[in-house]
C-alpha cells in the first residue's frame, strides 16, 4: 500500500492543526468549530479507532495505542497523517477550511504542510490536574483509569512529540480557570476571526450544557 504525504493535492485548503494533551479541550474545540460555526472536522483519533474496529477489537486504550504503533512501525511516523489525509481528499468537503484534531507530532505536521494551501498550528493548554479531571468526569472507554495511568499516557504523548509541536504552535489557547462557558466562547470568537465565518449563540448555549465533552 503506497503512504504519502503527497499523492493528493489539496492546496485549495487552509488546515488548523489542533494540538493538545489529552483532556485540554480538543473535543469542545472541534465541536464547536463543526456544530456552532460550519467547519469540517477530521479526529486523528477516529481515523485509530476506525481500522481498531475494521480489524474486530473493541476500541479501547490498549487496542487504540496497540494498532497505532503498528500502523507507525509498518508505514511510517506519519501514517495517521496520511491516512487523515486520505479522508479528506475523499470526502471532498465543500468548505475551503478544516480542522485536523489530535496531531502529536512534527512529523504529522509536515505532512500536513506539504498538501494544504496553508496550516495554522492551534495548541490547546491545561494543567494536568484539570485534564485528568475532566477525563475522569468525561469516562470514554480509552480514558484513564486513575492517576497512574493518566501520568503514564502524557509521558507517551510527550515521547512521540506532542510537546514540540504545542512548543511550535502559531496560537495558543488556554483553557484553565476561565470557565467552560468563556472558553467555547473564546473558541467560537477565534474560529470567526480566523475563518471570517459566523457562529450560532443559541447552538454555543447548547454545547455548553452537554455532559460528554
Amino acid at each position: 500500500m503506497s503512504m504519502s504525504c503527497e499523492e493528493y493535492d489539496l492546496r485549495r485548503y487552509i488546515a488548523i492543526i489542533l494540538a493538545g494533551m489529552p483532556g485540554s479541550g480538543k473535543s469542545l474545540f472541534s465541536t464547536v468549530a463543526k456544530e456552532c460555526c460550519g467547519i469540517p472536522v477530521y479526529v486523528m483519533g477516529d481515523i485509530i479507532r476506525e481500522e481498531v474496529v475494521k480489524r474486530g477489537l473493541e476500541p479501547t486504550q490498549e487496542n487504540n495505542a496497540r494498532i497505532a504503533a503498528e500502523l507507525r512501525e509498518r508505514y511510517g511516523s506519519n501514517v495517521i497523517a496520511i491516512l487523515t489525509i486520505r479522508k479528506i481528499a475523499s470526502e471532498n468537503p465543500s468548505k475551503d477550511h478544516i480542522i485536523i484534531d489530535g496531531t502529536r507530532s512534527l512529523d504529522e505536521v509536515e505532512c500536513f504542510r506539504k498538501v494544504f494551501r496553508k496550516t495554522i498550528i492551534v495548541a490547546i493548554h491545561s494543567s494536568p490536574m484539570r485534564r485528568f479531571m475532566r477525563l475522569v468526569s468525561r469516562g470514554r472507554s480509552d480514558d484513564p483509569r486513575d492517576w497512574d495511568d493518566f501520568v503514564s499516557r502524557d509521558m507517551i504523548e510527550l515521547s512521540r512529540g506532542l510537546g514540540s509541536v504545542i512548543a511550535l504552535a502559531d496560537h495558543m489557547i488556554i483553557n484553565e480557570d476561565l470557565g467552560r462557558e468563556a472558553f467555547i466562547n473564546n473558541v467560537a470568537f477565534f474560529i470567526e476571526k480566523i475563518f471570517g465565518v459566523t457562529c450560532l449563540k443559541s447552538c454555543l448555549d447548547q454545547i455548553f450544557h452537554r455532559k460528554d465533552l
